[in-house]
């Protein structure tokens, strides 16, 4: 089959997907995207099985190093680009993924379980390589019990020298948790304890449970009891945020990103919560301006639409 004619079997796939489904899905070429975020799945591998995972297909091949910096080069604005996975951290290139998408003038963010970050050699490898903004999953923060259930594992001791070796060696952090009814709640106040402990700089990152990919069959956080639960828990005004819908720019209603200290002119550690709860199109935050991922093809499509009609 011809290249054309692929592009057109291809695009009558997604057309019928999208008949289906009704999202309002499409795909462009790199030059012409305006998303501030684009994912890029630079492997299927991982080195987990969490209960809760968007993207559990593991049997896809890497995606060739040339071929991602290719990608890099002809993204058309500056983009903050999400190398995740899988556990982008097994691809023993990614040093010099880091290296392309800084000399291509975008920003480089891993999105990692952090287990391979335990090792402060390498932690220090990726930051030399130009990599500033890590995000880490912490859903049972320095808690074994909690990491059992929600990530199959006891790691809490890798979990947290990954935390201690990333502050000292300059990132800046994103801790991700997904909070999970009866389970892990404690677990916000902790993170927040810990990274007073590392005088780290960070944006702690909540969410429900999302239905995509494999995910934990059980009674789910609302976005309203995701806001309750952690503006008590950090005495923070719930009304204040509750109203701060703007992230990156973007006024956005499945998201609130607001301070831990709203008095200080200059915070350090922010709180962003988000409601991964299904919508009435299956998936969360339908629509999004601001996140985008890469296609199989090279192009670009809606992150949660792809996500969802894909299954990776």
């Amino acid at each position: 089959m011809g290249l054309a004619a692929k592009k057109t079997e291809v695009a009558a796939e997604v057309a019928a997907k999208v008949e289906v489904s009704g999202l309002k899905y499409f795909e462009i070429e790199p030059e012409q995207s305006q998303f501030y975020t684009v994912a890029v799945d630079v492997t299927h591998r991982c080195n987990m099985e969490c209960s809760n995972c968007y993207s559990p297909i593991r049997n896809l091949p890497d995606i060739p190093k040339h071929e991602l910096i290719q990608f890099f080069s002809r993204l058309g604005k500056r983009t903050e680009i999400r190398l995740t996975g899988g556990e982008p951290t097994l691809r023993s290139d990614l040093p010099e993924l880091i290296r392309a998408i800084n000399e291509y003038g975008h920003r480089a963010t891993l999105m990692t379980n952090g287990l391979k970050l335990s090792d402060k050699a390498y932690a220090q490898s990726l930051f030399d390589a130009g990599l500033k903004f890590v995000c880490i999953s912490v859903n049972g923060a320095d808690d074994d019990e909690v990491y059992r259930k929600t990530d199959g594992i006891p790691c809490a001791e890798k979990k947290m020298k990954a935390l201690k070796n990333c502050a000292e060696v300059g990132f800046f952090l994103n801790l991700n948790c997904i909070i999970v009814k009866g389970v892990n709640e404690h677990v916000p106040m902790r993170l927040h304890r810990i990274l007073k402990d590392l005088k780290a700089n960070a944006v702690l990152r909540f969410r429900n449970i999302g239905k995509l990919g494999r995910f934990m069959e059980q009674d789910n956080y609302s976005f309203d009891q995701m806001i309750d639960l952690i503006t008590s828990a950090f005495g923070i005004d719930r009304q204040m945020a509750a109203e701060s819908h703007k992230v990156n720019g973007y006024e956005e209603e499945h998201n609130v990103l607001f301070p831990v200290d709203p008095k200080r002119k200059f915070s350090t550690t922010w709180i962003k919560i988000t409601d991964w709860r299904p919508t009435e199109n299956s998936i969360p935050d339908p629509n999004s301006a601001r996140r985008g991922r890469m296609t199989k093809d090279y192009k670009v499509a809606p992150f949660f639409e792809h996500a969802k009609l894909n299954g990776y």
